[in-house]
């Protein structure tokens, strides 16, 4: 088995390659996504291969510089993911005492726009439900637990059967930082989750099955729902996350308070909600008229 958290390159120097391996085995036991942790790995393995001097004695200077050779022509979200991940891999040097300040500076990262989630509007929603009709069973159940708890597409990848209460309308999922939690569901949803169950080979255990009888795949899922809205004409790419933007947005437009909708949505901090709080008052009110009349 593959050891993702393990560099597949051998680097110039040999302390280089003991710490980065070691910051990487630290992201894993941290429970990061594996995802993550690729990340992390792949950019890491690009920058200490392009140098051959210790991270512990690296200047600012050389660091900007290759920056500069290197990083000159990406976009400025790409720029300050990599100045993260280099940023992480310092702090985690300097926690561990392995030397007494990172040399990153935080001047470097690039100041963003604050963007607005993406989402999906009423008719946007309908004309999704609509076309799902047109699907099988399971890619509608899909759709509707994904428009109705505001989980993401990890979340639902891991559901068991048994991770399903139809009766109380809630399913227990694992989040981030394999974190187990209870999410919602509406009443439409627990009917068509009903019927699905009801067809459910006894013997497998995943909630949602591929054709071959496995685990449906997140790639899998990703493609389900993008086909989905291609097919019912929407204006943008669908993907499974604008069902949570979507949902929270909703939420916001009912009335809710950002605490409720971040114990909703599984946000660790409130912080991370305020995201929904920077749609326009206009906005709001538009999407109040259209929800609730």
């Amino acid at each position: 088995m593959e050891k993702y958290w393990e560099l597949t390159k051998v680097l110039p120097n040999t302390t280089n390659q003991e710490m980065i391996e070691e910051y990487l085995l630290s992201l894993k036991l941290l429970n990061r996504s594996e995802g993550t942790v690729i990340q992390y790995r792949r950019f890491l393995e690009q920058f200490f291969n392009d140098v051959s001097e210790s991270f512990a004695t690296m200047s600012p200077n050389t660091i900007q510089q290759w920056f500069e050779n290197h990083q000159a022509q990406v976009k400025e979200p790409t720029l300050k993911m990599r100045l993260s991940i280099l940023s992480s891999f310092y702090t985690f040097c300097v926690q561990e005492g392995y030397i007494d300040r990172s040399p990153i500076k935080t001047r470097w990262f690039p100041r963003l726009p604050q963007s607005v989630p993406k989402y999906l509007e009423k008719e946007g929603i309908a004309k999704t439900r609509k076309q799902s009709e047109k699907t099988t069973l399971r890619n509608r159940v899909l759709i509707e637990l994904f428009l109705s708890s505001g989980c993401r597409v990890g979340e639902i990848y891991t559901l068991n059967k048994e991770d399903i209460d139809i009766e109380n309308r809630i399913a227990h999922v694992i989040g981030k930082g394999r974190k187990i939690r209870q999410v919602h569901f509406s009443e439409k949803c627990a009917v068509l989750l009903e019927r699905y169950l009801n067809n459910h080979p006894t013997k497998k255990n995943a909630l949602f099955l591929s054709h071959f009888g496995e685990r449906l795949s997140i790639r899998s899922m990703q493609y389900i729902v993008e086909k989905i809205g291609e097919e019912a004409g929407l204006d943008t790419r669908l993907h499974p996350h604008r069902f949570r933007h979507t949902f929270a947005t909703e939420l916001l437009a009912k009335g809710a308070d950002l605490a409720f909708i971040s114990d909703e949505l599984g946000h660790t901090s409130i912080n991370t909600t305020q995201i929904y709080a920077r749609l326009p008052k206009r906005e709001i009110i538009s999407l109040y008229r259209k929800y609730m009349g």
